[in-house]
């Protein structure tokens, strides 16, 4: 069974098209989501949780790919991937979500 993931948020970065020789592309992208919570003192706190995203796809559409800027607010539904690798000295454990159907919200930056 595949943990399913749905969220909004905020691209980092634009998203990035990577062509394979056979055809295929990936489109990759990190979104970043934030929770709201009071400190011990009261204060209204935010935290930003950043998530890297992968899509696989035979074709790029351009026009879609125009509309993943930074700033722009997508939501995301997909399967989690679960990475761990070494980094210098430190395990790093890491989620991507792939396999990702994205919506776009065209919004204006100011």
């Amino acid at each position: 069974m595949e943990a399913k993931v749905f969220t909004s948020g905020n691209l980092g970065n634009d998203a990035k098209v990577i062509n394979f020789e056979n055809g295929n592309s990936v489109i990759t992208f990190s979104i970043a989501t934030n929770s709201y919570f009071k400190d011990a003192d009261g204060e209204q706190s935010q935290k930003t949780t950043w998530h890297d995203c992968k899509k696989f796809v035979k074709q790029v559409n351009e026009k879609f790919i125009e509309k993943l800027t930074k700033g722009a607010t997508v939501t995301i539904l997909g399967t989690l991937s679960y990475d761990e690798y070494d980094k210098e000295v430190t395990k790093t454990k890491s989620v991507k979500i792939k396999r990702a159907y994205i919506d776009v919200k065209a919004i204006e930056i100011l």
